[in-house]
């Protein structure tokens, strides 16, 4: 009696193996598709309005007595939902522009919604650079997609508004545009720049 061949012992484990393989990829395909559709889409499908310069510049004007005093000349002011899954891809461009503030002695602060009081101290033990503040989001009608960054200059005047990055992944070059604009304010104060225009990963503000 001769034993049982090798090659049809193993092809039960063989199927089994492309079998697992073939669920792995569909429910990678579903979840690339959800995040896709839940996530990637243009900065103000939402608040179509920030598409207009005069409705950012007013808003900024309604968000600033909400804010404390200012420290010094500038002001870097992030909006930054903790829950929001997009953060893990801006995290290394809000890491960068946190850096570039703090060398250029700029004042740094992040707004975090009332529904994340609660990780109020942890995010500040975890992010030292960074003022953390609650702001109700039903202080403002509008609120643009998160993460958004604004730079205010030494005359009050808001010079960038927008993303800290634009992509699936929000992925840019190592020097970004808010580096940029941060080290521009150290001369002649930069021209506004509204960046508004394109897609990449971001959450409703809550």
């Amino acid at each position: 009696m001769q034993p049982p061949s090798k090659t049809g012992a193993s092809q039960p484990f063989i199927v089994g193996i492309m079998v697992i393989l073939a669920l792995w990829l569909a429910a990678l395909l579903i979840f690339a598709s959800w995040f896709q559709g839940r996530y990637i889409q243009a900065y103000t499908q939402q608040t179509p309005q920030f598409l207009q310069a005069s409705f950012s510049d007013h808003w900024f004007r309604q968000l600033s007595p909400l804010l404390p005093p200012k420290s010094g000349g500038s002001r870097v002011i992030q909006l930054w939902q903790p829950d929001c899954l997009c953060n893990r891809f801006a995290r290394r461009h809000a890491l960068s522009a946190m850096t570039v503030a703090k060398a250029l002695n700029i004042e740094h602060i992040t707004l975090i919604p009332r529904s994340a009081a609660h990780l109020q101290a942890s995010l500040q033990s975890l992010n030292p650079d960074t003022r953390i503040l609650i702001l109700d989001h039903q202080q403002l009608p509008h609120w643009p997609a998160s993460p958004t960054l604004l730079i205010e200059d030494p005359l009050a005047r808001l010079v960038y508004f927008g993303p800290l990055g634009f992509g699936a992944f929000c992925s840019q070059s190592s020097s970004s545009i808010i580096d940029s604009q941060l080290n521009k304010l150290q001369g002649t104060p930069p021209r506004p720049f509204f960046n508004v225009i394109g897609k990449g990963c971001f959450c409703p503000w809550q």
